[in-house]
């Protein structure tokens, strides 16, 4: 299974709606994914589950509590997918060891292909759980000066704090491309500083589009319709990548084993 992780301290970066369209998009080709919502805002939980009586019985925070993953998935609305909804009672967890969830995920052996972990735009605990357990982390980020100095902070963290080696992406959302190369505009320069720090920047953006919201609030579907190719485009990238990255861990693994 190839974790992936949605990871910022700056809210409002569109961490959710991503997980939930390369969720979405990794399930409408047939991979089995499991969710999981770390976020006790919930959006990963309410957009997957029509039944919020049953987050309560079932959630992330009886699993790491109790130490039992399998029993806290719960089938979600869209076919191949499940999904481990958040908690509020994820506060009170916010000290626990930081690899928890790594160890029992890995001693589930859970039976998917993906798992896709949306965390709160945050830094503590619970984050550095999901990212323990990280093959790729994705962090969106906007072009602005607070992105920046968030993904400068998470980039230190990563470096010093996480257990693994996990790769480390940074994807251009709400992105609106500059009008022209004029230096003194303040997108290019916003551009310009972003990659003279980090060379891990996707070469694909989410852009800025009313298709979103109706795709995530409303419930359309995103499709190969001309209409809808502006968001398409960029997830079909997403995605092709996050496949690519799977199938060479999957053949370095068989590699070790052989």
């Amino acid at each position: 299974m190839f974790t992936v992780v949605f990871s910022s301290i700056k809210g409002g970066v569109s961490k959710s709606s991503s997980a939930i369209l390369l969720s979405n998009f990794l399930a409408a080709l047939g991979y089995r994914i499991l969710c999981i919502d770390a976020d006790i805002q919930n959006s990963l939980s309410f957009y997957y589950c029509d039944n919020p009586d049953l987050m309560e019985e079932k959630n992330l925070a009886f699993a790491l509590h109790g130490g039992n993953i399998i029993g806290n998935i719960i089938a979600s609305n869209i076919e191949n997918i499940d999904l481990i909804p958040s908690s509020f009672s994820l506060v009170d967890l916010r000290a626990i060891a930081t690899n928890k969830l790594k160890n029992l995920m890995t001693k589930a052996e859970l039976d998917y292909d993906f798992c896709i972990i949306d965390c709160a735009p945050t830094y503590d605990n619970i984050v550095l759980n999901a990212l323990n357990c990280a093959d790729l982390i994705i962090s969106p980020s906007r072009l602005s000066q607070f992105d920046f100095k968030s993904l400068l902070f998470l980039q230190e963290k990563l470096l010093t704090e996480t257990m693994n080696d996990a790769d480390w992406r940074i994807l251009f959302s709400f992105y609106q491309a500059p009008r022209t190369e004029n230096p003194d505009l303040l997108a290019n320069q916003y551009l310009e500083l972003f990659h003279s720090q980090f060379d891990n920047i996707f070469p694909f953006q989410i852009p800025q589009s009313t298709l979103i919201p109706k795709i995530i609030d409303a419930g359309e579907k995103l499709s190969d319709a001309k209409s809808k190719s502006k968001i398409m485009e960029p997830i079909k990238a997403l995605a092709d990548y996050v496949i690519h990255a799977h199938e060479q861990e999957a053949e370095y693994g068989k590699t070790l084993a052989g």
